[in-house]
């Protein structure tokens, strides 16, 4: 009984500190994004209900990327707490053996490593793509897209806008339009809406046209100019990240694709499948801290070797993982090399243990 009231609080004791760090770390990021994501009203001219969905949905990509540092960090923060509260040493009194504590944090890797891969293979994967489609069927937005004053945007494809003074109310001054042959100057402008169609009305300005080698210059006192022709420069079309695991698998048989659209499919298949397998290396390797209470092994020093050890891991990981794109061989090579990290590193463990029960 008391054994399982010391697993059970191990177990709950670490998904309070990885919900509070992933939430953490991933907020902090998120909330970065969201700054820079600016552009999508101020450049592009979203609306803004299409920039909080679109940020809404980017949410569970940027939990993808730092759920295995999130993992690391918890597992770190579980030890120094059991260990500076001295409950190490309670565990052991009460029989629990070191070997017991390395099974339960491996359950606990496995729970993880299944909560990576339904949020790398599905979750990620389908809220991106939502994004996506907020994106693509958004309506261009002419005031959000004027919001920058004294700065050249380019909110459509093949079109330019400064303005000198904007009011956030649609009363324009000093405008300067830039389109592949043309070029219009207007002392004033204001913008008008009809529906989701969006048009500015100039006053008091100048249009140079190039028509051939000449160039027709026609003063206006009013004009209006239509926005429709343009397209939003919002693309629709999804990236590889986007996509459901079974489109990749069907896309990499397609023999007419390049050699680079083959290794990113390549390498986002294995980010999806391969790589959440190194939370069970993490776990085994962060689970030599249980030999700090050794007299033999300095505490300071092995949480340094065992922290620089995770995070080069993370390094080296991603750098094979960006190798496997190549070819299938070097898929397999990665593979390989994660199965015979993670048997080295378990036979190296109990090792440690048998060496302790001597």
């Amino acid at each position: 009984m008391l054994k399982n009231k010391i697993f059970q609080y191990f177990f709950t004791e670490f998904f309070k500190i990885f919900l509070l760090i992933s939430l953490s770390f991933s907020l902090l990021i998120w909330f970065t994004q969201a700054a820079r994501l600016l552009e999508l009203i101020t450049e592009f001219g979203n609306p803004v209900s299409v920039y909080f969905k679109y940020l809404l949905f980017s949410y569970p990509k940027i939990l993808q990327n730092t759920f295995l540092l999130n993992f690391i960090i918890s597992m770190f923060f579980l030890y120094a707490k059991l260990n500076d509260a001295k409950e190490f040493g309670i565990y052991w009194l009460s029989g629990v053996s070191k070997f017991k504590i390395y099974h339960l944090c491996m359950i606990i890797g496995s729970v993880v490593l299944f909560l990576h891969l339904i949020l790398s293979i599905f979750i990620a994967p389908w809220s991106s793509y939502q994004g996506r489609l907020v994106l693509g069927d958004s309506k261009f937005t002419l005031v959000n897209a004027l919001v920058k004053e004294k700065n050249f945007n380019t909110p459509l494809k093949g079109l330019t806008i400064y303005v000198e003074n904007n009011d956030k109310k649609g009363n324009l001054n000093g405008i300067f339009i830039y389109e592949k042959s043309r070029i219009i100057t207007a002392q004033k402008g204001r913008v008008l809406t009809d529906g989701d169609n969006s048009y500015l009305e100039l006053f008091n300005g100048t249009s140079q046209e190039k028509n051939n080698e000449k160039i027709n210059v026609i003063n206006f006192n009013s004009t209006i100019f239509d926005f429709s022709k343009y397209q939003l420069r919002n693309t629709s079309y999804p990236k590889f990240t986007e996509r459901q695991l079974n489109w990749l698998f069907e896309r990499l048989k397609n023999e007419n694709l390049t050699i680079k659209n083959r290794n990113d499919l390549r390498v986002e298949i294995n980010s999806r499948l391969i790589k959440p397998f190194l939370i069970l290396i993490i776990s085994t390797l962060i689970c030599f801290l249980l030999f700090s209470n050794n007299d033999k092994i300095n505490l300071k020093r092995l949480k340094a070797t065992i922290y620089i050890l995770s995070v080069s891991l993370l390094i080296i990981n991603q750098i094979m993982l960006n190798l496997s794109g190549k070819n299938i061989n070097y898929t397999m090579i990665y593979i390989f090399s994660l199965a015979t990290f993670f048997i080295l590193i378990n036979i190296v463990f109990f090792k440690f243990i048998k060496g302790e029960t001597k």
